[in-house]
Formats: structure tokens, sequence, C-alpha cells
């Protein structure tokens, strides 16, 4: 059994100094603070992962010079999450020359200068956190989408090398193509470097996880409330006719189903053996609470049987851990996430 001992069941703080559409400092000094870290202990969640934008501490018109008022809620997630024993994944969401919704914009992989820029700032924060532990992880990127994986494969190393050159010990996280695909895992570089961790994101089924999502129009048109488990002849019209290949006409969409999901990942870790963490996962809102609940134990227990670490998204937007309040919204999901 390979696991992620301190990075079994955590929260993803999205949509805080990532993803925060036009909001300033009033929302960063607010939305996430110290109290939201002594409850995740008290919940019994063991890490959170951070995602952080780079525009928060460096600007394009500046680049190399790094903002003490940006960086300073990375410093006190760290520290908030120390004090309450929790661990901390930093994770890179947005960064210079790639974000997952970008296309044709990005261009981490072909221009010399975004390159630099981003593995500066990985060897800023190996500088800044130098005396931290096992406490800190570092994610290099957030959902790769790339033509091929070799560019990332490389770039990665490269990265990896310019922080375990400052911090041998750092456990540097890395995920595949396809907005982090369990099925690209397979296109990963795999080294026998025992500080690289692997990682994936599972939203399975998307119909159920991002039902009516305000983002995704053929979400919005389709009206149909989606249970978990459903029979998947229910949301043919959906898929136009044609089931995905891990749905059956005639069967069932439950943990069955979620396993074939999963079967990359328990293959990753049996061929190489390697951990792995599930850097997302979760259930929108729309959902209802039965099923939501339903799914992330149903996650929860595959999770803990292959050994994957994982952090839901999120803490706080998109599920229904918290409310609009930040109050727990069920504790039947609370206790799900943070199953150990």
């Amino acid at each position: 059994m390979y696991t992620m001992n301190g990075y079994m069941a955590g929260c993803n703080l999205g949509h805080w100094i990532s993803q925060y559409g036009r909001k300033g400092a009033e929302h960063w000094d607010t939305y996430i603070t110290e109290p939201d870290f002594a409850r995740m202990a008290q919940w019994g969640v063991d890490h959170v992962r951070l995602p952080v934008d780079y525009f928060i501490f460096e600007k394009d018109d500046n680049p190399g010079v790094y903002l003490e008022d940006g960086l300073k809620y990375v410093d006190n997630t760290i520290a908030w999450a120390k004090k309450y024993g929790i661990n901390v994944v930093l994770d890179l969401h947005h960064a210079p020359g790639f974000f997952f919704g970008n296309g044709e914009k990005n261009d981490l992989f072909t221009n010399a200068a975004s390159k630099a820029r981003y593995i500066n700032i990985w060897k800023n924060f190996a500088h800044r956190y130098a005396g931290e532990g096992e406490n800190l992880r570092f994610e290099l990127l957030n959902e790769l989408v790339w033509d091929n994986s070799d560019p990332w494969n490389a770039l990665w190393q490269e990265t990896a090398a310019a922080i375990h050159a400052v911090t041998p010990e750092r456990k540097v996280i890395v995920g595949g193509n396809k907005w982090n695909s369990v099925w690209e895992l397979k296109n990963l570089y795999v080294t026998d470097n025992p500080n690289i961790v692997y990682t994936f994101h599972m939203y399975e089924p998307f119909i159920f996880s991002h039902q009516r999502a305000s983002w995704i129009p053929n979400h919005v048109a389709y009206t149909k409330p989606v249970t978990y488990p459903f029979a998947a002849d229910d949301h043919l019209d959906y898929y136009g006719g044609q089931l995905p290949a891990q749905m059956e006409r005639g069967g069932m969409v439950d943990k069955k189903y979620l396993r074939k999901i999963f079967a990359p990942a328990a293959e990753f870790i049996e061929k190489n053996g390697r951990p792995l963490y599930l850097g997302e996962y979760g259930a929108i809102a729309n959902c209802d609470d039965d099923s939501a609940v339903r799914w992330y134990n149903d996650v929860a227990d595959l999770c803990l049987e292959y050994g994957i670490g994982r952090a839901v998204w999120s803490y706080r937007g998109f599920a229904k851990i918290t409310d609009g309040q930040n109050e727990v919204h069920d504790i039947r999901m609370v206790e799900a996430i943070a199953r150990k």
C-alpha cells in the first residue's frame, strides 16, 4: 500500500487568491482567515491545497519583483496551517504564460521569457520557504492543456531540479495533460526521484458534478436534475445518444463506474510503485445533498482503497461544503471529505 501520509484528506482554498474575478484586498483579507484553519482541523482535514495566481505577487510590467503584499497570503496560510497541524500544497494555478482556460494565448512552452519567469517564481518559493519541512509541498502547475506532454515533461523536470538545488527534500507535485486527466498519467515521465509526487483531477461523471454549471453552455441548457447514482439511459439525450466508453446501455453510473475511472490511477500505482494525489474532486452546489454525500463517500472509498490522497474543490465556492455565509451546509459532506 502506497499512501500520502499527512495529505490524505484535504480542502482546496479555491477562489481566494486564485480565480477571484475582479475582487481585491477586501476579499483576500476576509475570504479565508485563521478561524477557517481551526475549523478544518476540527473536521479532521490534514492538508489544504492553496491555488495561487502569479499576478497577486508579480506584475507583468515588473517581472522578477515579488510583492510582499501578495506573498503575505501564502505566508499566512503556511503559518495558520502549521499552528493547527495542517499541511499545505502550494499550487501555481495561473502561471506566467499558462492558464488552463487561456487556450492559444498560452506561451509558457514557446516563449523563453515566460519560461524563465515561471522557473524563477519556483526558485523564489524554494528560497523563501526553505525552512519549511514536510508540512509544505509544491505543485508546479494546475491542469496542463497542450498538444502533447513532451514540453511539460521537460519543463517540470528542469523546474524540479531548480527547486531541489535549494531544498533537496521538498516534495514536488506534477500532473498530466488534458486538465490533469487520469487518462493522461501514462504520458507523464516517471522519475526514480522519491520527492516527485504525481497528481490527477476527477469530476466524473461530469454531467453530475457540474450539472447546470453557469460557465458551461450545454450544462445550462440541460436542466434535467442528475442524481447519483443514476441509470445511464436516463441521460442518453445529454450524450447525444452515444454514451462515453465507461458507461453501458442499461447500466448504472455508480461506484462501479467510478472504479473504471480510477483504473488508470490504480494501474499507475501498481506499475510505478508511486503514490498518487487527487488534487481536485467535487460536486457542484446544484447537486442534491443526498446524491453529493453518496458521491463523496464513493470517491473516498476508492481513494482510501488505493492509498490516494485527495482534496475537495472547494472549501468555499463551487461545492456545498460550506454555504454562502461560510457555514457548514451538511455535516455528512464534511464527514465524507475528511475520511482517512
